[in-house]
C-alpha cells in the first residue's frame, strides 16, 4: 500500500482565497487511484483511501432507499458555488443566506437551529420511514469501515455517539445525518458543523458516466479519484472540493451519488421527545398543557 507525506503547497491565507471556488487541474500535482494513506509534515492524517473496498450490494442499497430525499435545494450555502441572501415572495430581502440550487438531501437527524427549534428527524426519515430504515445496513457498513480505517477518531465519535438520546443517533452507528448530493460539484469549503474530534467521509456510487469529479485537497496539492465501491476517509476540516465532472461519450447525463456521513456536533444537547414536546407547548402557549 502507498503512504506519502505531503507539506502545504498554499500558505493558509491563500488557501482561505479558494473558498466558494470551484477546483480544478491546477490545484493539485498528485492524483491518487490506488490504496493510499497520507499525512502531513507533521504527521497529522489527511486521508485514508481504499480502492474496491465497499460491497456492492449494500452501497446499492444505500441508493435505493436514501434516493428519495434528494431535492433541489438552495440549502447547501457557499459549498454550491455562490450564496446570497433570500429573496422574499414580495421582492423583499431576508437575513438568511442561501446558496445557487443543487440536487442534496439529508437523511437521519437534524438539532436544533436558528429555523427549527428541536431535535428532529429529517423529513425524509418522515415521510419515508420504512425506506430510511432500510438504508441503515448501509450506514453500519460505512461505520465498520471508519471503525477499521480510523480508531482513534471512531472512538472519540462513537462514545460521543452513545451518550447522545438514541432517538436522534443512527442505531448502532457513530453517525447521526447523512448527506446524499446527485452529480453536485462542490466549491472549495472546509466542512463545519460536524463533530471537530472525528474525521470526515465520503462514499460514491456513479455508474462510469463521467470523467473528472476528483476530491481535491488544493492546499496541500493532492486530489483522488473515488468511484463506486471505494472508501476515503479525510481531514474535511481542510480546504477540499472537487473538479469538474465531464460528461462521457455514450451517455446522456452525468450520475453521480455522493455520501457524506457525520455525527453533527450539538446532537449531544438533545432532549427526549417528550420533552422537547413540552418546550414547544411552552413556548407556543406561555404554560405547559399537560
Amino acid at each position: 500500500m502507498k503512504t506519502i507525506k505531503q507539506g502545504q503547497v498554499l500558505k493558509d491565507n491563500d488557501a482561505a482565497k479558494l473558498k466558494g471556488k470551484f477546483l480544478d487541474e491546477s490545484h493539485f500535482h498528485t492524483l491518487i487511484n490506488e490504496d493510499c494513506d497520507a499525512y502531513d509534515n507533521y504527521g497529522n492524517l489527511l486521508f485514508r483511501f481504499r480502492k474496491n473496498k465497499f460491497p456492492i450490494k449494500e452501497l446499492e442499497l444505500g441508493y435505493q432507499s436514501f434516493k428519495k430525499s434528494i431535492q433541489f435545494t438552495e440549502g447547501r450555502g457557499i459549498t454550491s458555488g455562490s450564496s446570497h441572501k433570500r429573496i422574499r415572495k414580495d421582492g423583499s430581502v431576508s437575513n438568511i443566506t442561501v446558496g445557487d440550487k443543487v440536487w442534496s438531501g439529508n437523511v437521519g437527524y437534524m438539532d436544533s437551529g436558528a429555523m427549527v427549534k428541536y431535535c428532529r428527524l429529517t423529513a425524509f426519515g418522515r415521510d419515508h420511514f420504512d425506506e430510511f430504515q432500510a438504508g441503515i445496513p448501509f450506514v453500519k457498513k460505512v461505520d465498520d469501515f471508519y471503525k477499521e480505517l480510523c480508531p482513534t477518531y471512531y472512538s472519540k465519535q462513537r462514545a460521543l455517539a452513545d451518550s447522545t438520546n438514541r432517538n436522534f443517533v443512527i442505531k448502532d452507528t457513530s453517525f447521526t445525518t447523512v448527506t446524499v448530493n446527485k452529480s453536485f460539484r462542490t466549491a472549495a469549503h472546509k466542512d463545519a458543523g460536524d463533530f471537530r474530534d472525528g474525521f470526515g467521509n465520503l462514499i460514491v456510487y456513479n455508474d462510469g458516466s463521467y470523467d473528472g469529479g476528483y476530491f481535491v485537497m488544493p492546499q496541500y496539492g493532492i486530489a483522488i479519484d473515488v468511484q463506486s465501491t471505494d472508501v476515503l476517509f479525510a481531514d474535511v476540516h481542510q480546504w477540499h472540493g472537487n473538479t469538474e465532472m465531464k460528461l462521457r461519450d455514450g451517455f446522456d447525463e452525468i450520475f453521480r451519488i455522493s455520501y457524506v456521513l457525520y455525527y453533527r456536533e450539538n446532537m449531544f444537547k438533545c432532549k427526549q421527545p417528550s420533552e422537547q414536546l413540552k418546550e414547544i407547548k411552552q413556548n407556543k402557549l406561555g404554560y405547559l398543557t399537560l
